[in-house]
């Protein structure tokens, strides 16, 4: 729909014409508006094509005018390129100086006395004296030619000049530099009629024989088809060389007009072309999207009306709604007589050719002309649109509403529930052990204020290994439940929604998230991972990246050279492996009570113990070995397994504490000699206690093992308040540099720095000591091959076949040659999943704050993926340990992709999306599930249907589909 197009002033346009409409036409007649006549969807065609032929024979009724006549019309070759140029030159001629007495507004009086010896006496005369000014005037001579021709192809020699004209004045200025170029050619305004004669039929008359194919695939509706199209084009076309015209002629006369300064002043023209733009909107516009009821149609006068158009109207077998050809050819010949009294007038208002003018008679009509075939034009263009907003307004009424694409997406979701068997589910797992309360939960939402959770094809895959590197030497092994998702997602033109992956977790709950991509059928490669827990809200922005369809991929590499094409091929199949986005949650009591050697369900009730053992692992590195239960018999008591526990706990806390304590006595010894020795130096007369003017660092010390029945850690102590005096100096006079363990005491507790005085803990404990030491794990490396491949070093020399889960990396590129050979071949895209460089947490500091909302950037997404890191590398004791509760969620994304938006797409293009995103469906939905698409449909009655729509997709098979055999592994 053209972008200027606006429906209720065109209609109100139309309703104007209607009034001379109703005169020129038989009293009986009443013709409406296309839009107020109940019509057939085919008299939208026959509408279409009426309005075109009108549009037609109305130009060739103004360009008859210019010199386009029948003869000239009948001699023109069709086989050929025809083009319609004006040309013009200007020439500019000196001619005379002359000098020109202007009498001045001023003037002098003198009076004059005559002596005489008469009786009379001596007599007076006054004498009045005007000032005259000369003034040197420049005399020019100004011509300009001008001519409207016609050629065929590129033989400009052999044009036929249609109307042409050489005007000349006098042009006077008052300056000796030339006012024009003593000589200029204008560059040609030139206009295609190529399209206008190959609508005009010569044999027996000179016809207008437009009209649509609707037989042809390029025709989607009456306005989105070829013809309809080209016609828009050319009036397009047209009108801007009609523009280009007449602002060259009203220029040409403002210019000779603004630089003619004689000195003395002339009557101004009476007229100018100026009025032709007045005239130009006065003529009868025929061109209308006017219908009439089908019984007003057959009271047609079946006596041909003679028509005074230089092309007749073809008749055509229209469904009866149109208007008549004897109703047509009336208002052409309105329109033809319209035109000869504007143009009568034209010739009564200026001057004849004959005289010496610049703008003549020929001059306006030619103004005329080009001012009024841009209102056909635009006409013509509106009533276009108007068919394509008439089809809108009707769907929008037997709707009831502006469909958007967010109605869509809630229709598809109820239709799929209707139309499949494996109905998708929303994207929101909750994090659980069975028959256990979750600890929270993990969804894909949008990222509007609705927060809709996607749908997603869902499969549950059969559990194998999944291999995790944290490092070089430490590889995870995930024994989890593994699911396959594929999100089938749609965008209308440019437009995208937001998405961000959304996880939650309750209070005294944590789980570790970790998101990668997959690069194997069991092996993934983390990208980013995160400790939720205690109320926390993490929300990561998802991006997707769409890549090209296949068809679209195969276009673009055609004219590549074969190694151009192979690097292309190569890239692109690392584009749909790396699609694959993979999502790992990893509960932590689970693996924390196979770690310390205690019965399942043991931590459930042990919150501040879990947290603490957290808080060791992550803060202090603490090796696993030192916290575990100790013991070798298995019937001992789960209480008395969990005392051992936190007797390990203590005992480390206890180490912990007295190195805090030890660093802090250090400093504090350090920093009172400092000042001490600084201040004896500046004030040798002042008696102080260097240590009354700090206060003691052990208050602030939180002692761990005061959890667990021990001893605190720091005496509490009566801070002694130093004078003000000291206070001062003290605060006057910077200590030196302190040493690295001064600087480690303001920031002991959560510093990873004591990391490193860890070790010392194995003294305190000599059940540790004198336990074997456990063999360490074999190192296992990322092994990439030729192909572009990677596995583990491990695995060297074992078959991929012998996987029992799915290769998950395999189904874009499947995917991808299914989608070739359907029709949906051009909308379905492949898409790649990442995150975000920014992400939201909510959390909540302590049981009496509210909740604050922080934006983690990349500095510390690093600090969260490493603390992450740090506690999977405990708890599966640096990969020795597999981990069962873990869950793999592997997302399979692909978008489908319409041009336009959701109207568009229905009005404009004649695509039912509904229909195209049931094909997508069926077959996404078959390559995630492994199954035929016959199989995923739940109704007999909807199989039939959808077999005419799609029997590509559907058709029946005994053979496996090579897609369905290698998902289903």
């Amino acid at each position: 729909m053209s972008s200027s197009y606006e429906n209720l002033a065109f209609q109100r346009k139309v309703n104007a014409a209607l009034t001379a409409v109703e005169r020129i036409l038989a009293i009986e007649k009443k013709p409406l508006i296309a839009g107020e006549v109940e019509h057939t969807y085919g008299a939208k065609y026959e509408l279409v094509n009426s309005v075109s032929n009108v549009a037609i024979i109305a130009y060739m009724n103004a360009l008859e005018k210019i010199g386009l006549d029948a003869d000239v019309l009948k001699a023109i070759d069709d086989s050929t390129p025809t083009t319609l140029c004006f040309d013009a030159s200007t020439t500019c001629k000196f001619l005379e100086k002359k000098v020109v007495d202007v009498p001045m507004d001023r003037s002098y009086e003198q009076t004059v006395e005559t002596k005489s010896t008469g009786l009379l006496g001596n007599s007076k005369t006054k004498r009045v004296s005007k000032v005259v000014q000369h003034i040197e005037e420049w005399h020019y001579k100004v011509e300009t030619s001008w001519c409207v021709s016609i050629y065929s192809a590129a033989d400009v020699a052999q044009k036929r000049v249609l109307k042409s004209r050489v005007g000349s004045t006098t042009l006077i200025t008052q300056s000796k530099e030339m006012p024009l170029p003593e000589h200029k050619d204008h560059e040609p305004i030139e206009l295609s009629l190529t399209w206008l004669m190959q609508q005009i039929d010569k044999t027996p008359q000179l016809t207008s024989n437009f009209r649509v194919n609707v037989e042809e695939n390029k025709t989607k509706t009456p306005r989105r088809n070829e013809a309809t199209q080209n016609a828009i084009d050319f009036a397009d076309h047209l009108k801007g060389w009609c523009g280009s015209v007449s602002v060259f002629m009203s220029k040409l006369e403002l210019d000779i007009l603004h630089r003619h300064n004689p000195a003395k002043n002339e009557p101004k023209a009476k007229i100018s072309l100026r009025k032709t733009c007045n005239l130009g909107e006065k003529i009868f516009n025929p061109v209308l999207p006017l219908m009439e009821e089908g019984e007003d149609v057959q009271k047609a006068d079946g006596t041909e009306i003679e028509h005074k158009s230089v092309l007749r109207l073809q008749s055509s077998n229209s469904e009866g709604f149109v208007l008549s050809p004897n109703d047509i050819t009336k208002l052409l010949n309105e329109h033809v007589e319209s035109m000869a009294a504007a143009l009568a007038k034209v010739e009564n208002a200026f001057p004849p050719d004959a005289q010496d003018n610049i703008v003549a008679v020929s001059e306006a009509t030619l103004s005329l002309l080009t001012v009024h075939l841009p209102h056909l034009c635009n006409n013509f263009l509106d009533s276009m649109a108007y068919v394509e907003n008439m089809m809108e307004e009707q769907l929008t009424a037997a709707i009831g509403k502006r469909i958007t694409a967010d109605d869509l997406d809630t229709f598809v979701k109820f239709h799929n529930a209707r139309l499949l068997c494996r109905v998708p589910q929303p994207f929101s797992h909750a994090v659980r052990r069975p028959k256990h309360t979750p600890v929270g939960l993990v969804s894909i939402e949008s990222s509007d204020d609705e927060h809709k959770c996607i749908h997603t094809h869902t499969r549950v895959v059969a559990n194998s290994t999944l291999k995790m590197p944290l490092n070089a030497a430490t590889v995870l092994e995930l024994t989890g439940k593994q699911y396959l998702h594929g999100w089938l997602n749609h965008r209308f033109e440019r437009h995208h929604n937001d998405y961000q992956l959304v996880s939650r977790a309750r209070q005294f709950s944590a789980y570790i998230l970790v998101i990668g991509t997959m690069t194997g059928p069991n092996s993934i490669e983390p990208k980013d991972a995160i400790i939720v827990q205690n109320k926390d809200e993490v929300m990561i922005p998802l991006l997707l990246n769409e890549l090209p369809t296949a068809k679209e991929f195969k276009d673009a590499i055609k004219s590549l050279s074969p190694e151009q094409q192979s690097f292309a091929r190569a890239y692109r199949s690392m584009q749909l492996q790396s699609s694959v986005f993979g999502c790992v949650v990893i509960q932590i009591k689970p693996q924390l009570e196979a770690l310390l050697g205690l019965p399942q369900n043991a931590l459930d009730k042990e919150m501040k113990l879990t947290q603490h053992l957290m808080e060791l692992f992550t803060e202090y590195q603490v090796p696993s070995d030192l916290l575990g239960y100790s013991g070798r018999s298995e019937g001992v008591a789960l209480e008395d397994k969990l005392d051992n526990v936190r007797t390990n706990v203590k005992a480390v806390t206890d180490v912990i504490g007295g190195e805090k304590k030890k660093q802090m006595e250090m400093a504090k010894a350090k920093t009172d000699m400092a000042i001490e020795h600084k201040l004896q130096n500046n004030f040798a007369e002042c008696s102080y206690e260097p240590q009354s003017m700090m206060m003691s660092c052990e208050e602030a010390c939180y002692d761990d093992s005061s959890d667990y029945g021990g001893s605190s850690m720091a005496s509490s102590r009566h801070s002694r308040a130093a004078p003000r005096m000291m206070a001062r100096m003290a605060m006057s006079t910077a200590p030196p540099p302190m040493s690295t363990a001064a600087v480690g005491s303001r920031n002991m507790i959560g510093h990873r720095s004591l990391a490193k005085t860890v070790p010392t803990v194995a003294s305190y404990s000599a059940k540790v000591i004198d336990a074997p030491q456990q063999q360490q794990p074999t190192r296992t490396e990322i092994v990439t091959d030729f192909k572009g491949k990677t596995y583990l070093s491990s695995d060297i020399g074992t078959s991929i076949a012998k996987s029992d889960g799915v290769d998950f990396t395999l189904l874009p590129q499947l995917l991808d040659a299914a989608v070739e050979k359907t029709d949906e071949a051009s909308a379905l895209r492949s898409t790649i999943i990442k995150t975000g460089q920014s992400w939201l947490r909510n959390r909540q500091e302590n049981l009496l704050s509210g909740l604050k909302l922080k934006r983690l950037l990349a500095d510390e997404l690093k600090l969260e993926k490493n603390k992450a890191f740090d506690l999977l590398d405990a708890l599966s004791r640096s990969g020795s340990l597999a981990i069962e509760s873990s869950e793999l969620h592997v997302i399979v994304a692909v978008t489908h992709c319409f041009e336009k938006d959701i109207i568009g797409t229905i009005i404009q293009d004649n695509i039912n999306p509904i229909q195209k995103l049931e094909s997508s469906t069926l077959l996404f939905a078959s390559a995630i599930h492994g199954v035929d698409a016959r199989d995923l449909i739940k109704d007999e009655s909807e199989l039939s249907r959808l077999e005419g729509q799609n029997p590509l997709l559907l058709k029946d098979s005994d053979e496996e589909d090579e897609m369905t055999r290698l998902a289903s592994c």
